[in-house]
């Protein structure tokens, strides 16, 4: 705890004690044994029908594992848990378990927040064999292994079938097939061009009927500013622990996202937004069929299934186009985490129900309830050809791709992503030039890391 700064400790403790005494309380399918079990607070954030998959493993645990064990996990969903779990572990009461997101392995781990888990890995034989690079590297921070995976992701390019069916006369005029997605970045503008459709009304105005592609939907723009991968560069020195916002691929990735308002007008994109539902509704403008391209993650067959399942045989699955000729499987992985924060009072405990939500069984379980793929190198024969989503199979591939990204590997990931994204909508507004932008933010993002460094270091000296 001594590495947590002493303002944390001083403004956050009384808050986090306001968390366990007024936060909600879970109600127990199978009561514990109070006085034989070692009962595992888990705070989770998630809501609806993740929630309930994420029960179903924490009842399955309590049943089984739990019980032979006299460990019992009381599972508690929470909002702002990055927040609160951050305040609790300050305060000397966080939580056995927390779910949490991957940016937080380097965040909470530079802030000594976490309780180091290569021991207890090595002791439940569980090793970087058993999963995917791109997730078990990004469970470690400064040599140390601070998560485990709950479930993954891997985004790829979500295309409408029956659109491209149905104007396929016009894609072969263009010169492109209707059979197969696009295959550059080029190609993906050409497609977008030609499936674009606009309507002009009684005083003449344009607007936007059906959109080809637009790179930021609605409610969803937490990976969009990961769009450099595609264009062979990343914003992010992990060697060099600098930013590379003025790295040539970058600055041309946020120029080509300017294409699209500057061709299709500012005022016409936001009245198309405004006129599509939500991301989780049936009115989502790629479930209406009025976007015929989108960059989503493996959950979207879920979405769509529900809330959509007329479009269940309309879509279709390809990794996403690149701007570099030879570079392919290009993806982004962000993923859900279970830590464990410093001042844990049960810590082999808590690591029981950490070790058993990553045994393959019952991580494909879960991964199957959350229509997502798996983080684990191996998978079944069951979990490919019983999954939800019927492209499980591009999805897993491009998770195990050498060209699969990690979330920055920066103390500050939040902080330069917020900052990213303001810039990615103004671009999108056409009232931001994207290259000084980033440069703007170089310096300013810059100096921030120093500056995280520089606390860091003089509480690292404190501490010792």
């Amino acid at each position: 705890m001594k590495r947590i700064s002493r303002f944390i400790l001083g403004v956050m403790a009384v808050g986090a004690l306001c968390v366990l005494i007024f936060g909600p309380r879970p109600e127990p399918a199978v009561p514990p044994d109070r006085e034989r079990d070692v009962v595992i607070h888990y705070w989770e954030k998630w809501l609806g029908p993740e929630y309930e998959a994420i029960q179903q493993v924490v009842d399955d645990f309590n049943d089984s594992v739990g019980r032979e064990k006299h460990i019992y996990v009381e599972l508690m969903s929470m909002s702002d848990i990055d927040q609160k779990t951050l305040v609790a572990t300050a305060g000397g009461v966080p939580p056995d378990v927390a779910g949490l997101w991957d940016p937080m392995v380097v965040q909470f781990g530079s802030l000594g927040a976490l309780v180091p888990l290569e021991d207890l890995a090595k002791a439940h034989h569980i090793t970087a064999a058993d999963y995917k690079p791109v997730y078990w590297n990004a469970s470690h921070w400064a040599g140390h292994l601070y998560a485990l995976p709950s479930t993954p992701a891997a985004v790829a390019l979500f295309y409408n079938r029956r659109i491209f069916q149905e104007n396929a006369a016009k894609l072969r005029s263009a010169g492109l097939d209707p059979d197969r997605p696009p295959q550059t970045i080029d190609e993906l503008d050409r497609y977008s061009d030609v499936l674009t459709v606009y309507v002009t009304d009684a005083h003449g105005n344009r607007h936007v009927q059906r959109v080809g592609y637009l790179p930021m939907p609605p409610e969803w723009d937490w990976y969009v500013t990961s769009m450099p991968l595609w264009f062979g560069a990343e914003e992010w020195d992990a060697r060099g622990r600098r930013f590379t916002l003025t790295d040539p691929g970058v600055i041309r990735a946020f120029e080509w996202m300017e294409r699209f308002p500057r061709k299709l007008g500012v005022a016409t994109v936001s009245e198309f937004f405004t006129s599509q539902g939500g991301f989780n509704t049936a009115q989502n403008s790629f479930m209406l069929g009025t976007q015929v391209m989108e960059l989503q993650g493996p959950w979207m067959a879920n979405y769509i299934h529900h809330d959509n399942p007329s479009m269940d045989h309309d879509w279709a699955v390809a990794p996403f186009p690149t701007a570099v000729p030879g570079l392919k499987n290009v993806t982004y992985c962000p993923f859900d985490t279970l830590m464990i924060p410093r001042g844990c009072k049960h810590i082999p405990e808590a690591f029981e129900f950490i070790a058993y939500v990553n045994r393959q069984d019952v991580m494909e379980k879960l991964c199957m309830l959350h229509c997502k793929n798996s983080p684990l190198s191996k998978v079944s024969w069951n979990f490919l050809h019983h999954h939800p989503n019927p492209y499980i199979g591009v999805f897993e591939e491009l998770a195990s791709s050498p060209n699969a990204h990690m979330t920055m590997q920066c103390p500050i990931a939040q902080e330069a992503g917020g900052e990213l994204t303001a810039i990615v909508q103004g671009v999108l507004a056409l009232e931001v030039d994207p290259k000084p932008a980033l440069a703007a933010a170089q310096v300013r993002l810059q100096a921030r890391y120093e500056e995280f460094e520089k606390a860091l270091n003089r509480r690292m000296r404190a501490a010792n």
